[in-house]
């Protein structure tokens, strides 16, 4: 008899809530057997992560990867759809010294070579000249105007005040296209007064020297059923929409219909996690990740995407496979 998905999702959650509890492990510290290894000898920046929670879920992770085959069947194929052209993909990163990050400055750039990736999610450090420098050489870059995950000590300045510095900074440095608030709403279960006037003043600082910038706020699928968004849309340019949880994905297409339904004419980039946060703390399974990057075609092709952004930049040494599936799609569907 088949796992009931639901139950089978559930089921792997408990199992590496447990296991991180008595490892005494926080949420995205965990990586592939090896992978300390591949860092001593290709990026000593990082710091150990939790490598024996991916040999000890095995059990509770095939049930869940056998209900998610069977439902991907019952789903059928995706059509077609076009190609995920160079100017339509983004790679997220920066340095960081969380969830396995590198804190080496260019991390962003030299991973984004690693993928073939031109665009880049600037986000963790500083905005600063010397960092925007570092990436000058991106077809188009993103980067982060809020305080929000990031990075200790790389923000200095109010997001107000860090705005209008990439205003400022985009007028030299012409690849900036925008700015990206991380987890923009998230943590709330409401949208309060204070962070309206919060996200109005990043997108009027932002645009203050530069109006063709453009403001993109980070939005969770499990906050599309949960709050009103109303009164941010006017601030926004677009919106980033990533899936907590893994299985959340076999409802791509309904999810990106909800989130058009809350933020109306406005642009959506679509989010891929090569790492499973929400429900195993592990790679996101294979089958799960090309059904993303094939309904990411599709849904580009119907005009309900505008892009796919990839997390990430410190996934390369934290899941290799996971990494290379991704690599290969980009590179064979060209």
């Amino acid at each position: 008899m088949l796992p009931n998905l639901e139950e089978a999702a559930q089921k792997l959650h408990e199992r590496s809530r447990i296991l991180r509890e008595i490892l005494r492990n926080a949420t995205g510290e965990t990586a592939a057997p090896g992978y300390w290894m591949r860092c001593a000898t290709a990026d000593a920046t990082r710091t150990p992560l939790l490598e024996e929670l991916d040999r000890q879920i095995h059990a509770e992770l095939d049930n869940f990867s056998e209900a998610v085959r069977f439902e991907i069947e019952k789903r059928g194929p995706w059509s077609p759809g076009i190609p995920l052209a160079k100017d339509k993909v983004w790679l997220w990163g920066g340095p960081t010294p969380e969830w396995g990050g590198s804190m080496q400055p260019d991390t962003l750039v030299s991973n984004a070579r690693y993928f073939d990736i031109e665009n880049g999610v600037y986000v963790y450090g500083a905005t600063s000249e010397e960092m925007i420098k570092r990436h000058a050489d991106m077809k188009q870059l993103l980067c982060m105007v809020s305080s929000t995950c990031r990075a200790p000590g790389q923000q200095p300045e109010t997001d107000a005040e860090c705005a209008e510095k990439l205003s400022l900074l985009s007028l030299k440095y012409p690849n900036i296209r925008g700015g990206m608030m991380d987890d923009m709403t998230n943590g709330s279960v409401t949208i309060s007064k204070e962070k309206v006037e919060q996200i109005r003043t990043i997108s009027a600082n932002l645009k203050k020297h530069n109006p063709a910038l453009e403001l993109y706020g980070v939005i969770y699928q499990h906050e599309l059923a949960e709050k009103d968004f109303t009164e941010i849309v006017p601030c926004l340019d677009g919106v980033n929409l990533w899936f907590w949880n893994q299985e959340k994905l076999l409802d791509l297409e309904k999810s990106v219909d909800h989130c058009r339904y809350h933020f109306p004419k406005k642009k959506i980039l679509l989010g891929l996690f090569i790492h499973d946060y929400g429900t195993a703390d592990t790679g996101t399974l294979p089958e799960l990740l090309l059904y993303e990057l094939k309904g990411a075609r599709a849904l580009l092709a119907k005009g309900k995407i505008d892009g796919l952004v990839i997390l990430g930049d410190r996934e390369v040494l934290k899941w290799p496979e996971q990494a290379a599936l991704v690599r290969g799609f980009l590179e064979a569907q060209q």
